[in-house]
């Protein structure tokens, strides 16, 4: 692998796990839905113009959307379970996913942002 693909997975990763893309030691978050406007460590400012973190919502419902279809069809094939039982559960999912990832979905957003432009 080379230091390129390397330094972009690192900080890819760093985003997922709501740590700042560059340098690794900063957070992202404070609190559940509070997003830090710059790293309190390298100073690099996460989202550079409103609006930004219509990317993390793509990610954060594409994903959902993609696991539950999955995970619908899946269930059926090899369970077929009642109807009602597979809707009412993927429903549950589906909200709860969202609350739950939107602070990873954000962070990884903001480490998207960070690789496209230019370091």
């Amino acid at each position: 692998m080379d230091l390129q693909t390397k330094n972009t997975l690192e900080a890819l990763m760093r985003g997922l796990f709501l740590h700042c893309p560059r340098c690794g030691k900063g957070v992202t978050f404070q609190g559940l839905f509070n997003m830090l406007p710059t790293c309190s460590v390298c100073g690099l400012q996460y989202e550079k113009q409103s609006g930004e973190s219509i990317g993390g919502m793509y990610i954060n419902l594409g994903l959902v959307e993609v696991l539950s279809v999955t995970g619908y069809f899946l269930t059926q094939i090899l369970f077929s379970p009642p109807f009602i039982l597979q809707i009412t559960f993927w429903v549950t999912f589906n909200l709860v996913f969202v609350v739950l990832f939107y602070r990873h979905a954000r962070s990884l957003w903001a480490a998207i942002s960070y690789l496209a432009q230019d370091r």
